[in-house]
């Protein structure tokens, strides 16, 4: 938590350093061994930074584990990957 600001500021310099597109963007989670409260709500502030960009942020690659720690933390909804195929 004491780093989220930090953080914050890193991903949007990182988005702001990409072209602008629209359509789908993919956000790969497949490297994330574990996530916390606050770092759901970095991703999801990240997530609105990207479709205030005009994409579709489209989360995937989530490992089950950590697709259960999102759910256990309350932000399945929020966060949710698509279902697979």
């Amino acid at each position: 938590m004491e780093r989220a600001r930090e953080l914050h500021l890193f991903l949007l310099e990182r988005l702001d350093g990409l072209p602008e597109q629209t359509g789908q963007a993919s956000i790969d989670l497949s490297r994330v061994d574990d996530i916390d409260a606050c770092g759901c709500q970095l991703l999801a502030l990240f997530l609105e930074s990207v479709k205030r960009r005009g994409s579709t942020p489209v989360i995937v690659a989530t490992p089950a584990a950590l697709s259960e720690r999102i759910e256990a933390l309350g932000f399945r909804d929020l966060l949710a990957s698509p279902p697979e195929p």
